[in-house]
């Protein structure tokens, strides 16, 4: 059979179609589709604040009764009775202890009979000499005579005296036996059992008596946080806070005390042994929550510190190498700022760089954001309540709210932060209850 055999250009030609008929049916398929845009994401936002916030520093005080006072005997005896019941309210020249007064009446009785004895021998000696005085005069008697009148009448005035003295005396000393209260307050426990003999050879301590309205709360400064503090106010970094430094405190079991207290003692030295200087507040205690000897945390408003930039704690997120916020721009584009934060003061945190009052940053949305991306941007209302909480501030002595860096201690910290926000520094940490310090703490003026 004899094989086909095709001229090359038919062949071309052939070939040529065929192509052109592959291209046009390609080209007659329909494009698939293109994805459609994303929409923008939707964020919440919050402008930036300028406020002028308070300095807060943060220390550990004690706290100590307004007036302390010992009750004493003050005459030797036996103690007969107890006339207070322990742990109540005493009013000033409340009888609280009787000591035997049998010696003490004695001792009156015959001081009593020597004063009449004196006086009996005075009005002798005085007759003696009334009688004398014209004898002299006539030479009737020696001026010998009539000048032992007169000394006798001297000396008896003298005894008298004296006799009298002795009276007050034993009169003070049966008083002594009726133990009184000399200042209003709670009254502790009795130190001595009735029946003990007391006051000899010196005042016996009996019990203590405390006016606990007010109260003071001692605590100290570190020397070298005054300096910060002081340096401070004189460069105009901070003021001198409204009213005067007050001081806040927090009880042992973490909840505020519900009253404010003023400074009223700053020491003049410096303790040689711990580096600090020691102060006091003075806290009304209507209730008496506050008892001497009693721990607490106090927060010192010592100053305030003018147009400091504030944001809502959720905005700040804390990554590896620092804090951030993303920000809206004009274009309603999304921008990442690095910061450098200071410390929380309620529920926002203080921002040192980074943010300028009145820009636009996200609460709520920051997850799903990239730089420069365009956004919807709709108002945030924070919820009533939220981040309200005990609160702590950067721990006791700090001075950051006036060193550079470091403008503010919180007044209280929020419950909880959403998720990606930034966690307070550890020395926010709200402590569940307040610790005596192992050492002296640092206070602040």
């Amino acid at each position: 059979m004899q094989p086909i055999r095709v001229a090359p250009a038919r062949f071309l030609t052939v070939v040529c179609a065929g192509a052109l008929l592959a291209g046009l049916a390609a080209c007659s398929k329909p494009e698939p589709p293109k994805p459609a845009a994303r929409p923008p994401a939707v964020v919440r936002v919050i402008p930036s604040r300028s406020e002028t916030v308070p300095v807060i520093q943060e220390h550990v005080g004690r706290v100590a009764a307004f007036r302390s006072v010992e009750v004493r005997a003050r005459v030797e005896g036996i103690l007969e009775k107890r006339h207070f019941t322990e742990g109540t309210e005493v009013k000033r020249g409340q009888l609280l202890y009787t000591i035997d007064p049998t010696p003490y009446q004695t001792v009156l009785n015959d001081a009593r009979a020597e004063v009449a004895r004196a006086e009996a021998n005075l009005a002798n000696t005085r007759s003696r000499e009334q009688r004398y005085a014209p004898l002299v005069k006539e030479n009737a008697i020696s001026r010998q005579d009539y000048d032992d009148a007169v000394t006798a009448v001297k000396q008896n005035e003298a005894l008298l005296a004296s006799a009298r003295g002795a009276v007050e005396r034993a009169q003070i000393n049966l008083g002594y036996t009726r133990v009184v209260a000399n200042e209003s307050g709670r009254i502790g426990a009795t130190l001595v059992p009735e029946g003990r003999l007391v006051g000899k050879g010196e005042a016996t301590h009996l019990t203590t008596i405390d006016r606990l309205e007010p109260v003071y709360v001692n605590f100290t400064m570190a020397d070298r946080d005054a300096l910060v503090f002081k340096r401070a106010m004189s460069s105009g970094e901070i003021r001198e806070a409204d009213g005067g430094s007050r001081a806040r405190v927090f009880l042992p079991d973490g909840t505020e005390y519900a009253e404010l207290g003023k400074l009223d003692f700053t020491d003049s030295r410096v303790d040689p042994n711990t580096g600090t200087i020691s102060l006091r507040a003075v806290m009304p205690n209507p209730g008496q929550n506050l008892l001497p000897g009693m721990f607490v945390r106090v927060e010192f408003i010592s100053a305030k510190r003018p147009d400091t930039i504030l944001v809502p704690q959720q905005a700040v997120i804390k990554t590896p190498t620092g804090h951030i916020a993303w920000v809206i721009d004009k274009e309603g584009r999304a921008t990442r700022r690095d910061l450098v934060v200071g410390q929380w003061l309620r529920e926002d945190w203080i921002i040192e760089k980074g943010l300028g009052a009145g820009e636009a940053v996200v609460v709520d949305g920051y997850q799903k954001l990239q730089p420069g991306a365009p956004v919807k941007a709709v108002p945030w209302t924070p919820t009533p309540g939220a981040g309200a909480g005990a609160g702590a501030g950067a721990g006791a002595g700090a001075v950051k709210a006036v060193s550079p860096g470091a403008p503010g201690v919180p007044a209280a910290p929020p419950a909880a932060a959403p998720a990606g926000a930034a966690a307070p520094p550890a020395a926010l940490a709200p402590p569940a209850a307040v610790a005596p310090p192992a050492a002296a703490p640092s206070a602040k003026p």
